[in-house]
């Protein structure tokens, strides 16, 4: 096999040996007697001189044209005109030899410029030729390879588990496989490996982890695709601190390795906490701005309240530029979509509070009102100082985000408070095992294979909402990075769950039935977490679109612009999966 070394390996060491490289023409130059190209691969470019003393490969190279794939053979010497933008700027290579692998056509994307995202995914195969996504691939080719090392090393075994399996009767929509031999039953594709992670925990296998596709059929976003990669990780024998600390330790090894960051220590906060102080289970660090409850104060000092959570966000005299202030009727827009009207905003001036943005909602005047009239109790109680700024409103909650929340997260990046160089993972702990659906049904917050947290069993029958459950979620900077769980390893408490959330005999029966009997032969107590691979990524590599960590991702429709899928199917096929009324 020829020796091939990479455009962007060659070095001093070559100087005046002869290399052979393969790639592609990434600008060219015809100056008359000289010919120059830049040819580029995965590792970076080099500069190719083609020159008449080779006289047929002189005359082949005026045939060259950008995006040309080709073959050169040639000297390695030192550059007289040193570009010190590219590794190998000091180096050039005299071609004596050049075959065209083949010819291009012009591309229909530049990727010298910003292309519009609906063409980049379209032309995905040449969007990957540019340096920013190759970057990125060859980052998470990486990052799969340091997590991979790092669990075998600690006795983990890679095992693969069943892309088509059974529906799940909870958590999101799956996307469904007919079967042909089996007419009118459907496969489903895995959300995650759960069940079948637990089962090799049962099994003896104590230790695994996978890199798993799963797939989920919801409304997508920046961050989420209908199909992702989490890197599954389960364990026996051990207590929820203890693997939280494994996890730290692997995420701590994988910062260093990879952007050469030691990480602080893992701050921990109870869902509760994250909630009230932050207004969201998934709080950025970075932004020191907590949510305080005003109302909360007023009751402790016997003074009468507006709202049960009239809220309080404090912006100190240091972050208050002229820019800062400037259109401050935007932040009463924004916090208008989550359905609090009354927000006001004051600053500290000769100690009273001057309100600095009119609010003429009726909410708005009202709420203003009492902030006059109580403003002595406000600075002292907040400990406020002259020019400071307070935003003040009514906290109005939607599922695990809050509206006053939503605005802390604004604040922090309009007035600057956030230091994106600094790294702020978190545990939120201590998640209620069931939360209320829109219906007012019990649904599990996780999971219904979460194992409840220091319960009493009859208190867990008879008042499932108050109980907490032994779950845990990563966040780092914001982002939900994994989610995990203590699991049930009891087949009572397994079918306790199910009864709480209306799993009726005959769905325990059809969809858990197996995983139910597997309990009874002796399940040890075993845990786990599920890390998304995508958004570690996404953070590693700076970017906020998951899509640009993703080789070949859906759009936010679900659709796959290079295949055109999904695509309608021939009649027949329909016909022979027993499909043929759709």
């Amino acid at each position: 096999m020829e020796h091939r070394i990479y455009c962007g390996r060659v070095n001093d060491k070559h100087i005046n040996y002869i290399v052979t490289l393969y790639g592609w023409v990434y600008n060219y130059r015809n100056l008359g007697k000289l010919i120059f190209a830049n040819i580029k691969d995965i590792q970076g470019i080099i500069q190719a001189i083609f020159i008449p003393r080779y006289n047929e490969t002189y005359k082949l190279a005026k045939t060259l044209r950008n995006n040309f794939c080709v073959k050169i053979t040639g000297k390695v010497v030192k550059r007289k005109n040193i570009n010190p933008k590219i590794i190998t700027g000091h180096l050039e290579i005299i071609v004596s030899k050049l075959i065209i692998l083949n010819k291009s056509k012009n591309l229909p994307i530049d990727n010298n410029h910003i292309n519009i995202e609906e063409n980049r995914l379209k032309y995905r195969f040449l969007d990957l030729r540019q340096e920013k996504m190759i970057h990125i691939i060859k980052t998470r080719s990486k990052i799969m390879s340091i997590i991979r090392i790092f669990l075998e090393k600690n006795n983990f075994l890679n095992i693969e588990t069943p892309i088509l399996t059974n529906f799940t009767p909870e958590g999101s929509r799956d996307y469904l496989v007919p079967s042909r031999i089996h007419k009118k039953c459907f496969y489903a594709l895995p959300q995650s490996p759960q069940i079948f992670k637990q089962l090799l925990m049962i099994s003896g296998l104590d230790r695994y982890y996978q890199f798993a596709k799963c797939f989920r059929d919801e409304d997508l976003r920046s961050d989420r695709q209908p199909e992702f990669t989490q890197i599954d990780i389960e364990m026996s024998f051990v207590e929820s601190k203890n693997f939280r600390s494994f996890i730290e330790l692997m995420i701590i090894y994988l910062w260093k390795k990879i952007i050469n960051i030691k990480l602080n220590k893992f701050h921990v906060l109870t869902f509760q906490k994250a909630m009230s102080d932050y207004g969201t289970d998934k709080p950025d660090l970075r932004n020191h701005l907590k949510l305080i409850n005003l109302s909360e104060i007023f009751i402790k000092h016997n003074i009468k309240i507006y709202q049960p959570n009239f809220v309080v966000i404090i912006i100190k005299q240091q972050y208050c530029t002229t820019k800062s202030l400037h259109n401050l009727h935007k932040y009463n827009l924004y916090i208008s979509q989550y359905n609090t009207k009354d927000l006001n905003i004051l600053q500290v001036s000769h100690s009273g509070l001057n309100n600095i943005m009119f609010n003429s909602d009726k909410d708005g005047i009202n709420s203003l009102e009492y902030i006059k009239i109580h403003q002595k109790y406000i600075i002292h109680f907040l400990n406020l100082r002259e020019k400071d700024i307070i935003f003040i409103g009514t906290n109005k909650y939607n599922g695990n985000i809050s509206s006053m929340g939503m605005l802390r997260t604004l604040l922090g990046n309009d007035f600057n408070i956030i230091n994106n160089d600094s790294w702020y993972p978190l545990w939120v702990i201590d998640f209620p095992l069931f939360t209320k659906n829109q219906e007012g049904h019990l649904i599990s917050t996780n999971h219904p294979f979460t194992a409840p947290k220091n319960y009493d069993i009859t208190k867990l029958i008879s008042q499932p909402e108050n109980i907490l459950s032994d779950s845990y979620d990563l966040v780092i900077n914001g982002y939900e990075i994994g989610s995990g769980s203590l699991r049930i390893n009891n087949y009572k408490i397994q079918k306790i769950i199910f009864d709480i959330l209306k799993l009726n005999n005959d769905i325990q029966e059809n969809n858990f039935g197996f995983f139910l009997k597997a309990l009874q032969f002796g399940a040890p107590p075993h845990i786990g977490i599920a890390l998304g691979l995508d958004r570690l990524v996404m953070l590693l590599v700076r970017t906020t679109n998951i899509k640009d960590v993703i080789a070949f991702p859906k759009t936010t429709s679900a659709t796959c612009l290079l295949t055109n899928a999904p695509h309608k199917v021939n009649k027949k096929i329909l016909l022979e999966l027993g499909l043929g009324n759709i």
